[in-house]
């Protein structure tokens, strides 16, 4: 929601030590991975839709068994008299960050984000706009998510904040009202403590009704003329000059034709056919123009429609996996396509072909990779790694039994999981601006899982005219990052694994109980070699014009020449967009921990300088592929 100011600091405090009591109490399974799957980052849902484990925002919001068990956070939730919406506990462990993005979608239109922090350290900031702010513990805020925003942690303990959605009534408005705006050096001497009271069993305010089945045209037009008030042209060309109006054309076009399909039609049935062909069409037209910004962010108005509107109207229909409905990083006008997806309806995707998958090991430089191609024209992404997507079929889960590690083959991929992958895939594909393919088009999909060197049968079962390209890194510095991943505990892929004490961090091989009590340097160097000579015995098969190979310390040195390379190999080109893209520096992957040099490994050289030579061989191989 857009605020009149940064950050709000309200006048109330909690308990921190009861706080902290009740969030270390609860039981390790009820810890998940961040719903945008940044690395280093996990979350405890306590409001859901139906208080099952789920992302979604659209359904009757009920607490989950953890907040169940905490009757001190119902008690602070409870204290505000406000409505709530989706609600977590969100961890940032040592060394993790929240990277920039804006919450652009049709959720955040409504809604603010209420902070209560349990355990923090004063090192870790929180950034919205030009102005940073430490969160106290047992303080209350809320902060304008329109704004681009990101949090870091470079303290050496985890990070714990409650956040609560809400779109507020007249008395929580008050409270933030009667809050601190700014000068945040002091703690707020009116602040009222809200005391833990055994006796109290406070009934929460929850959402149910937060999605009509179609939306109605004053929302429509609320959504949709709150952007035109706030578009600017991508460049100083005459044809992006020009691209703002048709934008505003088409957009108002839309509304009126919107409406008079409600006139007609009203939300019934008869409705859908219509719309649907209305959307279509107006995202047929909107993809036609050159890029058009949003003034106050900098973001792809394409983009914010979509998350905002286009990808909302349908706010009955069936959801395609429901679990990746979230709050995704916003699209810059220049950056990735990371807005939010449009909830495709039952045979209304699109058709994958080609697909490009990446392939390496852990921490060998695929996010920077990923990140880059998808500045091409033609190139479609799921917004980021397919790991929920794909173990989210519990055939495929190693902590459910059902496969032992993330080595998939071809007889793990039934006719009914590969259907259901394809289908998967096609719902959340978009381009570098935030926007599906329409139905029944052909597009090309960018695929990116460290996992996935594991999967090549697998993968070619799902995809069969897949093409690959396999990234390798020198070894000292991939084992190097990857020992550093262990250490922060936010790579965390598997809580609790048979054969093995405590969690496990990035790739799985087979094999992996032999690891058991080795020392870090060893796990690693087993993970490794496991994901490249895997790579290179299933890439064996797969007949030589449907791979390459890249390596990281060339694509850094010169990326122009490389992404070149890769996009000949992959049947597309370059366009101005991605050249002037291409024409600055690199940025920092969503994933990276701390910043480049090439001599980082050698703060972890006695331990690798003792399994280098068990990876000669696999090395030369590498050098030689």
């Amino acid at each position: 929601m857009k605020l009149g100011r940064h950050f709000y600091r309200l006048p109330v405090r909690f308990d921190v030590e009861r706080l902290r009591a009740e969030v270390e109490a609860l039981p390790a399974g009820a810890w998940s991975r961040h719903p945008s799957e940044y690395e280093g980052n996990t979350a405890a849902r306590l409001i859901t839709v139906g208080g099952t484990q789920n992302d979604r925002v659209a359904g009757a919001m009920q607490p989950t068994p953890a907040l169940l068990a905490c009757p001190y956070l119902q008690q602070a939730l409870a204290s505000f008299n406000t409505v709530w919406s989706r609600s977590r506990l969100m961890r940032i462990e040592s060394g993790g960050a929240v990277p920039p993005h804006s919450d652009m979608n049709h959720h955040w239109f409504y809604r603010v984000r209420v902070h209560i922090p349990v355990v923090t350290r004063p090192e870790v900031r929180f950034h919205c706009g030009d102005q940073s702010v430490h969160m106290a513990a047992g303080e209350a805020w809320v902060f304008d998510n329109w704004r681009q925003h990101r949090v870091e942690n470079p303290a050496r303990a985890a990070r714990i904040h409650l956040v609560a959605d809400t779109a507020g009534t007249a008395a929580f408005w008050r409270l933030v009202s009667q809050g601190q705006s700014e000068d945040f050096a002091q703690p707020d001497p009116r602040a009222q403590l809200v005391a833990f009271n055994p006796a109290a069993r406070p009934g929460l305010l929850l959402e149910r009704f937060n999605m009509a089945p179609l939306m109605p045209p004053a929302e429509v037009e609320l959504l949709a003329f709150d952007l035109l008030a706030d578009l600017a042209p991508a460049d100083e060309r005459p044809e992006s000059r020009a691209a703002v109006g048709q934008f505003v054309s088409l957009v108002i076009d839309f509304c009126h034709d919107w409406r008079s399909l409600w006139s007609l039609h009203g939300d019934t049935p008869a409705a859908l056919a219509p719309c649907e062909q209305l959307v279509t069409a107006t995202r047929r037209s909107l993809g036609q123009l050159p890029p058009v910004r949003v003034a106050s962010t900098g973001y792809s108005a394409q983009a914010v429609l979509n998350a905002r509107l286009l990808g909302q109207l349908f706010g009955g229909a069936p959801r395609e996996a429901a679990e990746f409905n979230v709050t995704t990083a916003a699209t810059p006008v220049h950056g990735p396509g990371r807005g939010a997806p449009r909830a495709a309806r039952p045979g209304a995707l699109p058709v994958i072909e080609r697909p490009i998958i990446i392939l390496s090991a852990p921490r060998a430089g695929s996010t920077l990779l990923f990140e880059t191609l998808a500045q091409a024209a033609g190139i479609h992404t799921i917004g980021g790694e397919s790991h929920r997507l794909i173990e989210g079929i519990d055939a495929l889960q190693p902590e459910h039994g059902a496969v032992s590690s993330n080595r998939l083959t071809a007889r793990d991929a039934t006719a009914s999981i590969v259907a259901e992958l394809r289908r998967r895939f096609a719902a959340r594909m978009r381009d570098r601006d935030g926007q599906p393919p329409a139905a029944g088009v052909r597009a090309r999909l960018l695929e990116k899982t460290p996992k996935n060197a594991l999967r090549v049968p697998f993968l070619l079962e799902v995809f069969p005219d897949a093409v690959f390209v396999f990234l390798h890194r020198e070894p000292r510095a991939n084992l190097s990052s990857m020992m550093q991943a262990w250490r922060a505990q936010g790579w965390v892929t598997y809580r609790r694994l048979p054969g093995w004490n405590g969690p496990w961090s990035l790739l799985l091989p087979p094999g992996y109980e032999q690891l058991r009590e080795r020392p870090l340097e060893e796990v690693v160097a087993f993970q490794w070699r496991a994901a490249n000579e895997t790579i290179l015995d299933d890439l064996a098969g797969v007949p030589r014009e449907r791979w390459t190979t890249v390596r990281y310390d060339k694509f850094i040195r010169d990326p122009v020449s490389e992404v070149s390379k890769l996009l000949e190999f992959a049947g597309l080109s370059t366009d101005a967009r991605l050249e002037e893209y291409l024409s600055k520096p690199l940025p920092l992957s969503r994933h990276t921990q701390t910043a480049p040099d090439p001599e980082k490994w050698r703060q972890n050289a006695a331990e690798i300088e003792r399994v280098l030579p068990s990876l000669a061989a696999a090395s030369a191989r590498i050098e030689s592929s």
